[in-house]
């Protein structure tokens, strides 16, 4: 048998449904939870699409950036800063802040008689390097950012959008200096800089599919992520 209704009418129903909510918001902080229940609601409607990587970009960032026979190089400089000696040369901190950035490279490293052959060493350098500002910026922007679910997806999309350019931009560089076999160094920083980009780019995204699940989800995970570097 089925359940009979206990209104006869749509009328008592409707009313029925307006008492229930009077009662509802009569109690002692109603009007805060449905405050917050709405402002939630608001701030996942403003939360931006998370967008999805093409193939070059899974490809790119799934490639080991510096060779694992360096790997201990690789280590060093992403908790210390120090200069790299190499037999013909050495190189500071401010020649891999030079390296982060696009062509022209200082020509006391792109000119380096021996550059091919320490390469492997100065990438795994570079990248531990890399790795350490990556880490100090980001316990920065954990510290202060804001805990707004929606102030925080407008965030994490402007660098996403920001770092984007910048994958873009190395990509065309690597194709400009791979066309001159006397820009082979150049090639090399340019395309290490992009690979770098490409893992960064597929943290983002991780981190804007997280911040859907709320801004305690994110921190979470972005400690998580930290915690990977010690």
């Amino acid at each position: 048998m089925g359940r009979r209704s206990k209104y006869h009418t749509e009328e008592e129903r409707k009313i029925a449904r307006e008492a229930q909510r009077l009662r509802r918001s009569l109690q002692p902080g109603a009007k805060e939870i449905r405050h917050e229940q709405n402002r939630r609601a608001y701030a996942k409607r403003k939360l931006a699409a998370v967008p999805e990587p093409s193939e070059v970009l899974r490809a790119l960032s799934a490639m080991e950036i510096s060779e694992d026979t360096y790997e201990h190089l690789y280590v060093h400089y992403s908790i210390t800063a120090g200069p790299l000696k190499l037999p013909d040369a050495i190189l500071t901190d401010a020649d891999f802040q030079n390296m982060t950035g696009h062509p022209p490279y200082s020509p006391h490293i792109i000119n380096l008689p021996s550059f091919e052959k320490d390469w492997p060493a100065i990438s795994a350098a570079f990248h531990g390097y890399a790795t350490r500002n990556f880490v100090l910026e980001q316990r920065r922007w954990i510290d202060v950012a804001d805990r707004d679910q929606a102030s925080l997806s407008l965030e994490l999309t402007k660098q996403y959008h920001y770092l984007m350019a910048e994958w873009e931009r190395f990509g065309v560089e690597v194709n400009e200096h791979g066309k001159n076999p006397d820009s082979l160094a150049t090639e090399f920083i340019a395309f290490q800089n992009r690979l770098w980009a490409s893992r960064r780019l597929m943290w983002l995204m991780a981190d804007l599919e997280c911040l859907k699940e709320g801004t305690d989800s994110l921190f979470a995970a972005l400690q998580a992520q930290l915690s990977h570097f010690k």
